[in-house]
């Protein structure tokens, strides 16, 4: 055996420990977080898309962010944008309002801070200046309607034509749980009005609801025209 191929070979095993060291650090964190095993839809989409930007709206202990992190990681291209205030607000998780120095540890203790930018501000204020092309929009702040509307206006216009934009919570009014029941839950609502307006929408139902949404009304034609 050559050294070169040696070396290719000692690099893939290398490679492959670290992804299993991560992959049972990022297991042992306790990030207190609703989104469940469904974190892994997002790892899986990751892998699969091979994307150059993603942004999520609503970030919290940085569950959905390292899991997005890791598969950009293992992918070796892509950057995350993980938007959030880390400060208390209407929709913070109980134990889960001053989260910044949570979420920036996470993310250490992954190795994954080249791979996700902390942006530490209101998607508000994050929107203004946007301008990139978006690979996968993942939308999990602020669940009213109106800001959960809000967030799908200012960010959905620069998803490419084949990304996706994932909400969470979108089943929450179907089996409405005593502890954690809002009048002001507005996900749902919005989603059914984007799947009446003719963007295609898959829901899973675990997790409170994981919905995929291609946004573009009808879907993207699989040929073109005759």
């Amino acid at each position: 055996m050559n050294r070169s191929v040696r070396r290719h070979g000692l690099a893939a095993i290398w490679g492959r420990w670290r992804q299993d060291r991560h992959r049972r650090r990022l297991r042992r964190i306790r990030f207190q977080s609703g989104l469940g095993d469904s974190a892994w839809l997002l790892y899986g989409l990751v892998r699969s898309m091979k994307p150059e930007v993603c942004v999520e709206i609503g970030s919290a202990r940085g569950k959905s962010a390292c899991h997005i992190g890791l598969a950009l990681a293992e992918n070796e291209r892509g950057l995350l944008y993980a938007i959030d205030p880390h400060h208390p607000t209407a929709w913070s998780d109980d134990q889960s309002t001053d989260t910044w120095p949570i979420i920036t540890r996470n993310l250490r203790r992954l190795g994954l801070e080249e791979r996700v930018r902390v942006l530490r501000q209101d998607s508000a204020v994050a929107a203004g200046g946007w301008r990139e092309p978006i690979d996968l929009l993942f939308i999990d702040g602020d669940h009213s309607y109106d800001g959960v509307r809000r967030d799908w206006e200012a960010f959905s216009p620069f998803v490419r034509p084949n990304g996706v934009v994932v909400f969470h919570d979108t089943l929450w009014d179907l089996r409405p749980d005593e502890r954690w029941s809002r009048p002001d839950m507005g996900v749902p609502r919005l989603v059914e009005e984007l799947r009446a307006a003719g963007f295609p929408v898959l829901t899973l139902d675990e997790d409170y609801g994981v919905s995929v949404v291609q946004p573009v009304p009808n879907g993207r034609p699989l040929r073109p025209p005759a």
